[in-house]
């Protein structure tokens, strides 16, 4: 197979903004409600990393009106739209699974979509990383896989990009997630077509 984050780095950049059309189409409430209950926990000046922010829209947009935010992602062309749509926060292209942090850097972690990107083998360790990287009382939204899968699509939402994905199932990332230390506050189903995800919400 060729290598995995070319094709998702690549996927992306071709997608570029119409990857907006995509989250359009999923319901932008679901982002809404998730950001608001984080923000309404957070301390006043808290600091933010999101994994994965494409374009920045929304959690970037929402999230650095009131806080010291910091997006980064695999893709050159969705960190050059960030940087566009949400000019006063920071954003970085890296692969996160390389990101290197002090301890206790972090009052909030967000990976919406993101972390299913990564090889399943490399998701463990990236987990550890987060908690490393949190503040004590420090929070972790995500949205992982809710079943066993990795594989590609040759032609995501019928745009021409080829995507990929792997992860586990919503079992394995609950026990990833306590094994670290989190404490898990929320976790529930969120469908999507025929399929869906699982979103965990989660404190160290």
């Amino acid at each position: 197979m060729e290598d995995p984050k070319r094709i998702v780095q690549e996927g992306y950049d071709q997608l570029s903004n119409r990857y907006r059309t995509h989250y359009e189409q999923l319901s932008p409430d679901r982002y809404s409600d998730w950001l608001t209950a984080l923000a309404i926990r957070l301390p006043v000046k808290a600091s933010i990393l999101e994994l994965g922010c494409a374009d920045g829209i929304p959690t970037a947009r929402f999230l650095s009106q009131q806080f010291d935010y910091l997006g980064v992602d695999l893709s050159p062309v969705q960190i050059q739209q960030a940087r566009i749509n949400v000019p006063q926060a920071r954003f970085e292209i890296a692969d996160m699974a390389r990101l290197s942090f002090p301890g206790c850097s972090f009052d909030a972690i967000i990976a919406l979509y993101s972390l299913i990107h990564l090889p399943v083998a490399e998701q463990p360790d990236l987990i550890k990383n987060i908690y490393q990287w949190l503040r004590p009382g420090g929070y972790v939204l995500c949205t992982v896989g809710a079943s066993e899968w990795t594989g590609t699509d040759s032609n995501w939402n019928q745009s021409g990009a080829s995507m990929y994905w792997s992860h586990t199932d919503a079992a394995t990332y609950q026990s990833w997630f306590i094994g670290t230390g989190f404490t898990l506050l929320e976790s529930y189903f969120v469908a999507e077509g025929n399929g869906g995800h699982t979103y965990f919400s989660l404190m160290k």
